[in-house]
């Protein structure tokens, strides 16, 4: 048996259960293996639809993602994906083939470093020279993501490596990987929290990769505590008067005030990033400015499994889920029921009211053709794509208690909707969850980045609904150009193809259509056991700023 027969087994006996990539000569012994087990492999049609679709796996299945490409141009187009996972810390192992290992100094074809590439876009990285060490090397990363999922974890792996068949007891057991969590600092967060007079919680997606929600319920409302959320943790806990929102640069009055006006800030599972502690513009309640956490008497109690984002007076380096697993066993910790302070956030319950949602105009605003599919769709998936239809998405879906919102956050390339679409589908879908169907809302500009992976839902079947909003621009520049270059609009008209036409090319049905009514009706008469696509003509529009500026 050589390294990449002991690879996969490994995967197996792990239970992964799909590996997104495309095949290239140098990962082909890789290929090999893969061919004779019981992973399935999904070939996506491009190496950034791979680790796209490796991406979405993982956000909706709650497990690390696999993705393999070959090496140079594979592992290149690797790159922008890993950006995406590296940003929104979210795990995967991503497989690289390389060329044959050699002391010489010759540039050979497809040789680039990319290890330098590589490295400020993943958590670690591992570059056997040898069969057994490449097998140690799989080990060591699938106890990383399993104990610390932090982001991905990459490994490249030469044609020569995947060939040695020097691999030792590649089963043995042996620990190869301990996590580093410290929680030292744990008594000393209670006994904040027991002080505490107007307690705040922030939940980033740590809640959900620690697999700490039912912990987190129970700890929120045996204590009575309000919380916010980040982007990525919507609707935690369904209905609950607890839960105030999304906090920060597009957060609603409540989850800004509180922030504001907490006097202890336990953050759990999240970054304190820019988007988050940024709660001015159109939603400032006051003209208070953020909290400097330096000079602020906000304490602040940060837990994440990774020590090099916490920032807080109290830093817990660790895991969400055992934390609030400690903290539960203690039941009630805090001596108060903050009716008070609840009562003083709740005065600032405000609706953020999105203009043009009652208009009946021809061709329809995006904002309305989004309030409606969210309503069609209230208990399926939604993946998003970057553009300015994701602003109207993450508005209105404020109003819509939903489980699930994939898209990327931090980083937000074009093209990252239907390679993750896809991935989303194949972890969720094929198992009727959430409704059975993923729901894609795509802009006519992101849509065209990455627009062969049609050929993947065709391939495979997946009960993907594809929508794709034309405007027949790249929206959000064209309000940038106009508001900042003097009314300049360069280079943001597109002349698109029939997107409906392009779908039936891969055998995927679809309609056009231009106004509430006919989207409704075509919605009404969806099957949902396979893909389908509606191009939604839609007007020119303008999307809402932050600081409430419009162009």
């Amino acid at each position: 048996m050589n390294a990449a027969e002991a690879i996969v087994k490994i995967l197996e006996e792990e239970d992964v259960k799909y590996i997104f990539g495309h095949p290239g000569e140098q990962i082909l012994p890789f290929y090999a293996a893969l061919n004779d087990c019981k992973i399935e492999h999904i070939l996506m049609r491009h190496e950034q639809g791979a680790i796209h679709g490796a991406d979405g796996y993982a956000r909706c299945s709650g497990e690390f993602g696999v993705c393999i490409a070959t090496a140079g141009p594979g592992a290149l187009n690797f790159t922008m994906g890993l950006a995406v996972a590296y940003k929104d810390s979210v795990p995967m192992l991503v497989i690289t083939g390389d060329n044959l290992t050699t002391s010489d100094s010759v540039d050979r074809f497809q040789d680039i470093d990319i290890e330098s590439i590589f490295k400020p876009i993943t958590f670690k990285s591992f570059y056997p020279v040898d069969g057994k060490s490449a097998v140690l090397n799989i080990k060591e990363a699938i106890e990383i993501l399993k104990n610390e999922p932090k982001g991905p974890i990459h490994i490249n792996l030469p044609k020569d490596v995947l060939l040695d068949e020097n691999i030792g007891d590649f089963m043995d057991n042996e620990d190869v990987y301990s996590p580093n969590f410290d929680y030292s600092q744990l008594n000393n967060a209670i006994n904040e929290m027991k002080i505490a007079k107007k307690p705040l919680i922030i939940i980033g997606a740590g809640i959900f990769w620690g697999k700490a929600i039912g912990d987190f319920k129970k700890f929120v409302e045996t204590n009575n505590i309000p919380f916010v959320h980040t982007y990525h943790a919507k609707s935690v806990i369904k209905d609950s008067n607890l839960d105030l929102g999304l906090v920060g640069t597009r957060g609603t009055k409540m989850a800004n005030y509180a922030f504001n006006n907490a006097d202890l800030i336990i953050v759990l599972g999240s970054r304190l990033s820019e988007r988050t502690i940024d709660t001015g513009g159109n939603f400032l309640v006051n003209e208070k400015e953020c909290p400097d956490f330096k000079v602020s008497e906000t304490k602040i109690i940060h837990v994440n499994i990774d020590e090099n984002i916490l920032s807080g007076d109290i830093n817990i380096p660790g895991d969400v889920g055992f934390v609030l697993k400690e903290l539960n066993s203690l039941n009630k910790i805090v001596n108060s029921n903050y009716s008070s302070w609840l009562e003083e956030i709740h005065i600032y319950d405000e609706e953020y009211i999105i203009d043009g949602l009652d208009s009946e105009t021809i061709p329809i605003k995006p904002q309305v053709a989004i309030k409606i599919i969210l309503e069609y769709f209230k208990d399926n998936i939604i993946v998003n794509d970057a553009g300015s239809h994701t602003t109207w998405v993450n508005l209105l879906s404020e109003d819509y208690s939903r489980e699930k919102l994939i898209f990327s956050g931090a980083m937000a390339p074009m093209g990252y909707g239907l390679p993750a679409a896809c991935g989303a589908s194949v972890g969720i879908a094929k198992t009727q969850e959430f409704g059975g169907k993923i729901v894609l809302i795509n802009g006519d500009g992101g849509f065209q980045m990455n627009i062969q992976e049609l050929a993947t839902i065709a391939s495979y079947n997946l009960p993907i609904l594809i929508v794709v909003l034309n405007n027949s621009q790249l929206g959000v520049i064209r309000q940038w150009e106009e508001l900042y270059c003097d009314d300049l609009r360069y280079a943001v008209d597109l002349e698109n193809p029939d997107f409906v036409k392009l779908a039936n090319s891969y055998g995927i049905d679809g309609e056009t259509v231009n106004s509430k009514e006919e989207l409704k009706l075509v919605i009404d008469n969806l099957e949902l056991d396979k893909p389908y696509l509606i191009e939604v003509l839609v007007d020119e529009e303008n999307i809402p700023f932050p600081n409430g500026e419009d162009s």
